[in-house]
């Protein structure tokens, strides 16, 4: 059952909780994702020189981090993405957001995750579109990009490759579709593998089966970098 957002902020967040303003809500097609901009005016993006966290406050005294996906630092403006797809406090919170809704956050700190080499290689599921736009906007002009996305359903997917087109991964469904995709480019790719760092980001599951794959490759954890969303 979901839970009712409330806004009102308690005498003791009030110690501690800062504020922006959401500026837009947009709903993908199929009602599993959506996109919120936030306007943060406290907030000095110039700085960011790493994939940030922002602790959002989803109900009294309950806040989840969330990737501040792509910012403009002039506008003090910064999109997050955020999967509905299950049930839980967040997707409550997100389906419940509207244009000029109070945005409350607790703190933003540095992910100490940045794009590191001449070819990243991004492997996720849907938690990861913020992650890996956060790391796209920080790299190098000519960083180039390559990897696959994990979907619930064919719907997100595409609606992914409409909403997210500069991000150029390729969508996949099933769990094992991933996996055999992600070989198959690894093997096809042995040329250049040395230049490649790999980000893996999302659920526990994927995570540990893709390092798995990425190790029977001779891939070495200094250049895996993971990143776990809990849902």
């Amino acid at each position: 059952m979901e839970t009712t957002y409330s806004n009102a902020i308690s005498p003791v967040e009030k110690l501690f909780v800062k504020s922006g303003q959401i500026m837009a809500v947009r709903q993908w097609d199929g009602g599993q994702f959506y996109e919120i901009d936030v306007s943060l005016p406290q907030v000095n993006f110039e700085k960011w020189d790493t994939a940030q966290a922002i602790k959002c406050r989803i109900s009294p005294l309950h806040y989840t981090d969330y990737t501040p996906a792509i910012w403009d630092a002039a506008e003090k403006i910064c999109t997050l993405y955020i999967d509905t797809g299950h049930a839980g406090q967040g997707s409550s919170w997100a389906k419940n957001q509207v244009e000029g809704n109070a945005f409350h956050y607790m703190k933003i700190e540095s992910e100490k995750h940045y794009p590191m080499g001449s070819h990243l290689v991004f492997l996720g599921d849907q938690t990861a579109i913020g992650h890996f736009c956060a790391l796209q906007q920080l790299a190098q002009q000519d960083t180039e990009i390559s990897g696959f996305i994990n979907f619930n359903d064919a719907i997100t997917a595409a609606a992914f490759a409409e909403n997210c087109a500069w991000l150029p991964l390729q969508p996949t469904i099933a769990y094992t579709e991933i996996h055999t995709q992600t070989d198959k480019w690894i093997l096809d790719n042995r040329y250049k593998i040395e230049d490649c760092i790999f980000y893996i980001v999302g659920n526990a599951k994927l995570i540990v089966s893709l390092r798995k794959l990425l190790h029977t490759h001779g891939i070495g954890g200094s250049r895996i970098k993971s990143k776990g969303f809990w849902q």
